[in-house]
């Protein structure tokens, strides 16, 4: 079936084996592996569909088979004539020339289905295999000539491969699409009309197996190459003629001057992306990620790789670095994925650094339109034409980076921008793919240090890129790119639409809440109705939730937390590794038991037996035997100390202290507090449960508390903290406190009843109390914050009966330099100085104030009850000055 010259291709299979030797292949997706071939195919037979015959590909194609350890391909699909797998091409063609290609597929695939019993049994397995012979995407203006000498679309003859093999230093790319199942021809022919012949049923089986063999190419080929590049004279041909730009110029008062201004943003805004540029840099980060960083990992990426095939992505990371775009756009080229265009702040547009980011798919984008119509459609429109030509494109909504670690509340502006163009289009198959970074170090701790303190944040500029560079030869850990759950806008705009209709009782106003079925919109939508601007909102939230569910924790951010929990300034070495050996366990539990992508970056074992041990010693009924036995199983849990406390010392966050051989104590480094708050702010969402649980306990002089009583305080400050937390709303207060209370069970923290609806807390075991405590202490300098603010507003409620957000917050700031001085509060001033505003923001969402006349406002008192023994407002009231 297969020959070329009259001779079969096994034979050119063993005449072009010693290229094999000179070939490197990256197999995509990277998910695949020997187990799940083996769990996929079962021991059946497997064919693999090529789009078109061709004998280096079926080459490649065995190469990455050796590696996967299944047998090689040596005959074409025919049947009865191959047992464990076989080839089979929708096209076949000639050695040398590319556009010369007889479709035997019809008749070859009716033939195995008709004649191979296998094929009645389901006992095949169909693999669409796509071989890329380079990566670049097509250009719109790349010459006719460039592209038949030199094609890039899997069309090339040997000489043609030979010559992309040569160009790409022997590296060839393979994908395996998704498998199918042998389709059921005597079902097909039972269902058809009676004077339809059975030869017709088959052929037209034969054609629909074709036609989705066709469009997994086409999907796999997209992901890896994206849509065909344009330049930018072709987008402002694009834009000028949409009617939406139309009608805008006709309507501006200089319509030639506005076209002639369009023309220039499109300028300064437009990427010009390069592959070759792509190429140099995915070699230049190859070295020097190995130089920053001590590894990359990537977690959570096997739902990811198949939705990028099957719809449009919108890439929405969190913002922690300058390295987050660069790692993000080097990991999904990586994967075998089109690097996305990246929304970048205009700020980054300076020599050289603005024309690399613009040829590896950067945009820039204004930080303010500051009421420039002109600059906001153009932006708008190139945003659209992005969408609309199913680029892939990143942007952060948090507007710029977090220099809290907690993640910012969303600015819309651009997501506002993306749903528009969606729902104009329909196109309820786009998904929005949230990423988490998680770095050991982040470059710039040192100046989001400063800027707390007070400092201007610098001016991003050539100067600071070179002295950047300089900062490549140091290292900074490790970094985790998480993936969370993909979310798609039509699944979203259905369940927000559906949710909608049940919370208004009113049958005759539900008749006027769009349609639930993206698709059902009216084509004139106005898209700033405000049900559409609800939907993007509750999108926003959904994102940062998403981000938040797919957290990694990492050592840094583990040691940060326990050393601001801790007052003193010296801790010892045995208490600092439990605290941090705890904490790294309850985030795990926290994630496996609310199945949350959450996770920790160091990964240690028996982190249960170490706890155990740990406090065992200051039980008095235990054995000791049992400690002696337990402690020989826990070097992992000192190779993970060696880790973290190692990190802490290389970037002088601690300092090691010896007072005797055996007694090891570390010094707090005060120079870098404000370093640690950004480190813990990254994992405040995670601990969070656990710290209100246990500051219930130690605010509460009792043995024993209600479930209740837990449920209430948790889903209170969820509320209050929404800002701060950003939980999936899919997960209920009530599961995670069962979670928490579980987990303190289980370290036999507290104690449960028989219907797990009264706890007591384990008084036995004296280092239970201080445990908690420490635990409480991890979100103490929150409550501290909103309990002063709230302390506060209720003196200037009785005083004055209104108050201003200015005032209150400038207040706040002075209650709670007095209690500091007077050694009440633990936290600084500069605390208060940095977070209130966010706070007040938090506080203003949940119902706390109520708006009153000239934009006063005053308390809500039944919000507030019920809460003002936890946060201690009695206490701070005390400091409130008149």
């Amino acid at each position: 079936m297969y020959k070329v010259f009259g001779i079969h291709f096994r034979n050119w299979l063993w005449l072009y084996s010693p290229l094999a030797l000179f070939i490197r292949i990256k197999i995509y997706p990277k998910s695949v592996t020997k187990e799940t071939f083996f769990d996929i195919h079962n021991g059946k037979s497997i064919v693999y569909v090529l789009p078109r015959m061709s004998v280096l590909d079926t080459l490649i194609l065995n190469k990455a088979l050796k590696n996967f350890g299944q047998k090689k391909i040596i005959t074409e699909a025919k049947p009865k004539r191959f047992r464990h797998c076989a080839l089979l091409a929708i096209k076949s063609g000639s050695i040398l020339f590319s556009n010369y290609h007889k479709d035997h597929f019809l008749s070859d695939f009716i033939k195995l289905l008709k004649n191979d019993p296998r094929a009645k049994n389901d006992k095949f397995i169909f693999v669409p295999v796509s071989i890329f012979w380079s990566r670049a995407p097509e250009r719109n203006e790349k010459g006719f000539i460039l592209r038949s000498l030199f094609p890039d679309d899997g069309t090339g003859n040997f000489l043609q491969k030979i010559f992309m093999l040569l160009l790409h230093r022997g590296e060839v790319n393979i994908s395996f699409g998704k498998y199918f199942h042998t389709p059921n021809l005597e079902a097909l022919t039972n269902n058809e009309v009676e004077n339809s012949s059975t030869f017709d049923n088959e052929v037209d089986l034969a054609r629909k197996m074709r036609r989705l063999f066709n469009i997994e190419f086409a999907k796999e080929r997209t992901a890896a190459f994206g849509p065909t590049l344009y330049d930018n004279d072709k987008i402002c041909q694009w834009i000028l003629s949409t009617s939406s730009t139309k009608k805008f110029i006709a309507n501006s008062d200089n319509p030639i001057k506005t076209e002639q201004q369009i023309v220039k943003y499109i300028y300064e805004i437009g990427a010009n992306y390069n592959y070759v540029t792509i190429r140099a840099l995915e070699k230049m980060f190859d070295f020097v990620w190995n130089k920053i960083f001590e590894g990359v990992r990537v977690r959570n990426f096997e739902s990811i790789e198949r939705i990028a095939k099957d719809g449009q992505i919108l890439w929405m990371p969190c913002h922690r670095s300058h390295f987050d775009y660069l790692l993000l756009s080097y990991v999904l080229f990586k994967k075998g994925f089109v690097v996305p265009h990246i929304a970048a702040g205009i700020n980054l547009n300076f020599w050289p650094v603005g024309s690399i980011l613009r040829r590896g798919g950067a945009f820039f984008i204004r930080r303010s339109f500051s009421g420039n119509k002109i600059y906001a459609h153009t932006f708008s429109e190139y945003v659209n034409f992005l969408l609309q030509n199913s680029f892939p494109v990143e942007f952060f909504q948090e507007g710029g980076r977090s220099r809290i670690g907690k993640l910012l509340v969303p600015k819309m502006g651009m997501l506002n921008i993306c749903i528009q163009s969606i729902i104009q289009r329909k196109a309820e198959n786009t998904y929005i793919v949230p990423v988490y970074f998680g770095y050991d170090k982040v470059m710039e701790d040192d100046s989001y240090a400063k800027e707390l303190k007070g400092a201007k944040k610098q001016k991003e500029n050539a100067f600071q890129f070179l002295n950047g560079i300089r900062k490549v030869f140091s290292n900074y850990g490790s970094v985790d790119v998480s993936f969370g759950e993909p979310i798609r806008i039509g699944t979203v705009w259905t369940d927000y639409f559906n949710n909608l209709r049940k919370e208004m009782p009113n049958i005759s106003f539900q008749n006027e809440i769009l349609p639930s079925d993206l698709k059902n919109i009216p084509d004139n939508i106005d898209t700033r109705d405000p049900q559409i601007q609800g939907l993007i909102k509750n999108i926003a939230l959904h994102v940062n939730q998403k981000i938040n569910s797919a957290a990694t924790a990492s050592g840094t951010a583990i040691l940060a937390s326990c050393l601001l929990a801790n007052t003193n300034q010296k801790i010892a070495f045995e208490d600092l590794q439990f605290q941090s050996v705890l904490i790294n366990y309850l985030i795990n539990e926290l994630g496996k038991n609310l199945n949350w992508k959450i996770s920790t970056s160091i990964e240690a074992e028996n982190i249960f037996e170490f706890i155990k041990f740990y406090l065992n010693q200051f039980n008095p009924t235990h054995a000791e035997v049992e400690i002696t036995q337990s402690h020989t199983n826990l070097a992992s849990i000192h190779n993970f100390s060696e880790q973290l406390f190692s990190m802490g010392e290389r970037w002088k966050l601690i300092f090691k202290e010896f007072e005797t051989e055996n007694n090891i104590y570390f010094l707090k480094n005060e120079d870098k507090e404000m370093n640690l708050w950004w480190y813990r702010g990254t994992i405040f969402h995670i601990l969070t449960p656990f710290g209100l649980i246990s500051q219930a306990i130690t605010q509460e002089n009792k043995q024993n508390f209600s479930f209740e009583y837990f449920e209430f305080i948790v889903n209170s400050f969820r509320k209050i903290w929404q800002d701060e937390l950003f939980w999936d709303q899919s997960t209920s207060s009530e599961i995670i406190t069962k979670t928490c209370l579980t987990i303190f069970t289980q370290l036999e923290f507290l104690v449960p009843n028989s219907t797990f609806t009264e706890f007591s807390v384990q008084k036995e075991n004296p280092k239970n109390i201080e445990i908690i405590e420490f635990l409480a202490k991890t979100i103490q300098p929150e409550c501290e914050l909103y309990g002063i603010i709230l302390s506060t507003a209720i003196e200037l409620v009785k005083s004055k009966g209104v108050f201003s957000r200015d005032e209150l917050i400038q207040k706040a700031i002075t209650t709670h330099s007095a209690a500091y001085l007077r050694t009440v509060a633990n936290q600084p001033p500069i605390f208060s100085k940095v977070f209130s505003q966010r706070a007040f923001e938090s506080l203003y969402k949940a119902g706390m104030f109520t708006p009153r006349e000239n934009q006063k406002l005053s308390l809500n008192p039944t919000v507030i009850s019920g809460l003002t023994h936890f946060l201690n407002i009695s206490l701070w009231s005390n400091y409130v000055t008149s």
